[in-house]
């Protein structure tokens, strides 16, 4: 391995360590044209194997790396590869460092995840059993004022007794207490509420 080369094990070694077992380091030697550090290998190259691509002209090599790009390994895995050019202090090409990212597991993570976000929700609880029923009420009534696209405050005698219909209808009032709260919330009696579902329940 050449002198300057040397100065870049432990970084490989870091990044391995870092991502393990997920990624394997290779650091080649541009003029010996091999191998020379390889950590947490799951390709079956080594220490001495020769460069896999040919560089005819080192000094023609302008990029300081190439990638991310895809790429297979020896037993099939998928890989995600970047590839990091090493220079002396002329500038010149004496070295290049591939990162080989296994990213099956990724893969499998992804579709879990994705299978399990789009599964079709479970319809919310019974309000019987939420631990919530006035922010439940609340959102109910909100859900009526944005189908009609009319504000609260905009309500009607009218249009409160079709909105205590559709809080019947959504199963509202089976919460216990919850008649005063909407009491409070239309501005309107506790008789009236009563008229209003007796007229509905008949």
């Amino acid at each position: 391995m050449k002198k300057e080369l040397k100065s870049y094990v432990t970084l490989c070694d870091a990044i391995a360590k870092l991502f393990y077992p997920n990624v394997e380091v290779v650091m080649h030697d541009l003029e010996a044209k091999k191998l020379v550090h390889i950590v947490n290998a799951f390709s079956k190259r080594r220490v001495g194997d020769a460069m896999l691509s040919e560089l005819r002209d080192l000094n023609s090599i302008k990029e300081n790396w190439v990638g991310p790009y895809d790429k297979t390994s020896s037993d099939g895995k998928r890989l995600k590869a970047v590839s990091i050019i090493v220079r002396d202090m002329e500038e010149k090409p004496i070295g290049m460092i591939c990162i080989n990212y296994n990213i099956e597991p990724l893969e499998s993570l992804h579709d879990f995840l994705k299978s399990f976000l789009h599964v079709n929700a479970e319809a919310k609880p019974s309000v019987l059993f939420s631990q919530s029923w006035r922010e439940h009420t609340d959102e109910t009534i909100e859900k009526y004022l944005s189908t009609k696209n009319i504000a609260l405050s905009g309500l009607s005698g009218e249009d409160k007794k079709e909105l205590v219909v559709f809080l019947e209808s959504e199963g509202i009032f089976a919460i216990r207490n919850v008649v005063g709260y909407i009491c409070s919330v239309l501005n309107v009696s506790k008789a009236t509420i009563y008229n209003w579902l007796k007229a509905v329940r008949n």
